[in-house]
């Protein structure tokens, strides 16, 4: 196959055939979910020994996230979930031991000693890349492709990719494919189990990077989801981004309800794809 360079398109005859060793980087998210079928489908429905189905759990992803990657691994394929641990990069768990009260970002918080923020996004950098890449080196993968769901409505964030060691190299198949957002939507419409909960939550319900308006949203329907994150400023006595608090909007929203529609501002995350 034809590898990805740069963000540039290669002549392939199937972009999901992917060469192995493989890992498929498994947000739980429509898109990621999307690809990962074409995937299996273009393996002849069984991927090969070679490869690995990644889920990185933060432990902030919603609760249906988590019911939806387990119903994928009960209908489709195994699913490998890992959890970051500083003591040794990694933990492997699964969907009844998942950590569900985001327990390994708060542990990479402590350790840091500072907030991530829009500039300095250390949680998938530590949660999602390296938790994942430490798992594939234990699996000795000396080298391995990394299936990224990028779409190609998203060729700039295509371009900016690139993997987290020389080892890795990431390759986002559905670019290859032209396959967009409008495919990920019809596709979704015709099977019998779905995720469950709107497109705008996503799966890291109060990611920092959403925009002001999605995170009051958030607030008016589902106000609990924002708690941890603002205990973690309060216990840290920072915040996330310097123009909110998330204790500020849930009180705001409470109080006087939603001031900020979402106007599109939201910062694109690989958590959530």
């Amino acid at each position: 196959m034809g590898q990805q360079n740069k963000g540039k398109v290669t002549a392939v005859s199937n972009p999901y055939k992917l060469q192995t060793p493989f890992i498929v980087s498994f947000s739980g998210g429509a898109t990621s979910r999307f690809m990962l079928r074409k995937i299996i489908d273009a393996w002849g429905g069984e991927l090969p020994e070679e490869s690995r189905v990644v889920f990185a759990n933060t432990g902030l992803e919603h609760e249906k996230t988590l019911d939806f990657v387990h119903e994928v691994e009960k209908r489709w394929t195994p699913v490998t979930w890992v959890e970051y641990c500083p003591e040794s990069r990694y933990k492997v768990v699964n969907y009844e031991t998942a950590s569900r009260k985001g327990e390994p970002f708060s542990v990479l918080i402590e350790k840091k000693k500072y907030l991530p923020n829009p500039v300095a996004r250390i949680c998938t950098v530590n949660l999602k890349i390296r938790a994942s890449a430490a798992y594939c080196v234990d699996q000795g993968f000396e080298y391995w492709e990394n299936a990224i769901g990028l779409r190609y409505d998203e060729p700039h964030r295509v371009h900016r990719m690139k993997g987290d060691r020389a080892a890795e190299s990431p390759i986002c198949p559905m670019y290859h494919a032209q396959h967009s957002l409008d495919d990920v939507e019809a596709f979704w419409e015709e099977q019998e189990f779905k995720l469950g909960i709107p497109r705008w939550m996503g799966n890291c319900v109060g990611c920092y990077l959403k925009s002001r308006g999605r995170i009051e949203m958030v607030a008016e329907h589902e106000p609990e989801q924002l708690d941890w994150w603002a205990k973690e400023e309060e216990k840290i006595g920072q915040t996330f981004r310097k123009d909110r608090t998330f204790r500020g909007i849930q009180l705001q929203v409470l109080q006087q309800g939603r001031l900020f529609d979402d106007d599109g501002s939201s910062i694109p995350c690989n958590c959530t794809d």
